[in-house]
């Protein structure tokens, strides 16, 4: 798109007249989205590394880990961070689908990967980085969760369903990652994981 923008900016210019501004609005508008879509994507993002695979879906700018959860279901998955050891907190939103108004699902985000810590010998206190329920529609934002002490390699993602609804649903994680100061890697292109 950029290029397009430049070629029309090109034009417009040797052309002359009117052009020339009409050629430099394309170029502004473009450049803003550019930088509007770099702005919207996580500093460091999450991938999948072991447990229940969630959905990966890229829509507009956003990524989203999207895991289906039947009635009385739960999932426990693990995503490892791709850098970040300047990172400071969590990123993104978790949010329950649409479509079952009686969904309620119980998530939890804790530092680590529980296979790590046991073949190492170690273990993490039990306290989550964030946790909480939510109902069909709800939103929680993760941008204001501290990655304490430091950042960990890895995130364990854990949900269950609550509720004695027939139906099922999603839970959702928007731009799964983390932040650090500034904007970590240079992101032009969503970070999708190989299969």
């Amino acid at each position: 798109m950029l290029v397009l923008a430049f070629v029309f900016a090109y034009v417009a210019y040797t052309d002359g007249g009117w052009n020339v501004a009409a050629g430099v609005a394309v170029l502004v508008v473009s450049g803003l989205f550019a930088f509007l879509m770099w702005e919207s994507l996580t500093d460091y993002p999450l991938t999948y590394r072991n447990g229940d695979r969630p959905a990966l879906n890229v829509d507009g700018t956003g990524l989203y880990q999207v895991w289906d959860l039947a009635p009385g279901a739960g999932v426990s998955t693990v995503l490892e961070a791709d850098g970040g050891s300047a990172a400071g907190k969590l990123a993104g939103d978790v949010s329950v689908g649409h479509g079952c108004e009686e969904a309620r699902v119980r998530w939890r985000i804790r530092a680590g990967d529980p296979a790590d810590e046991a073949s190492a010998g170690i273990s993490r206190a039990d306290a989550p980085l964030a946790s909480g329920t939510l109902s069909e529609g709800e939103r929680r934002g993760l941008g204001d969760v501290p990655l304490r002490p430091q950042p960990p390699d890895a995130v364990l993602l854990t949900a269950v369903r609550v509720d004695d609804a027939t139906c099922d649903t999603t839970l959702t994680w928007e731009n799964p990652g983390f932040e650090g100061p500034g904007h970590g890697k240079f992101r032009f292109v969503f970070p999708v994981p190989s299969e």
